[in-house]
């Protein structure tokens, strides 16, 4: 029962992909609300032919709250489209300059070993240590960082930007987030 439960919700991406193009993003959000699992999968769907994903879509229509959404749960800032348009670029061509600069400082914090994964059970990590604000962790999470996981108990301290994406330093340090001298990158920690 829970494999059919599995395959309907794959299914549903496609849909709802549909239903983010047409611009209904009421649909979308209230098709979203309560399930993590498939809006962590929506979140990294990539449309086979165009690799245009929902994060793309949000830029096309100026979708500032649903891209900020996607990008706390994990959608890649910097992924190209079969045309090797960045939701950033697709956001400043479609004259949504606030938003593509929104998603360009998105991009920067997530790059190299804080690139999002397309491993929808991971978290997104981010270098946007100046954005740091004190978290507690409601659940155990796992967070992608260089290519692993960085595993967070329930209860723990962590930090995060702007986007709620956790800040993870050097050898996955969280709390707090170090660089490679051992020393808090979070600037009223140094």
């Amino acid at each position: 029962m829970v494999v059919d439960d599995e395959v309907v919700k794959v299914e549903e991406v496609p849909r709802l992909y549909g239903l983010a193009k047409a611009g209904h993003w009421m649909k979308v959000l209230a098709a979203l609300v309560g399930e993590p699992e498939l809006a962590a999968t929506c979140s990294r769907y990539k449309k086979p032919s165009s690799l245009w994903t929902f994060l793309h879509q949000t830029a096309y229509h100026g979708q500032e709250d649903v891209a900020r959404a996607l990008i706390r749960i994990g959608a890649s800032t910097t992924g190209p489209s079969s045309e090797r348009e960045t939701p950033a670029d697709v956001a400043n061509k479609q004259g949504h300059k606030e938003l593509a600069r929104l998603l360009q400082a998105a991009a920067r914090a997530a790059e190299g070993l804080w690139e999002a994964t397309s491993d929808p059970r991971c978290l997104p990590s981010s270098s946007a240590w100046d954005e740091w604000t004190e978290r507690r962790a409601s659940r155990e999470m796992r967070v992608a960082y260089g290519g692993s996981i960085v595993a967070i108990r329930c209860g723990a301290r962590y930090f995060a930007d702007a986007f709620e994406r956790t800040l993870v330093g050097w050898h996955g340090s969280y709390d707090p987030p170090s660089g490679m001298d051992d020393g808090s990158m979070i600037p009223m920690l140094r």
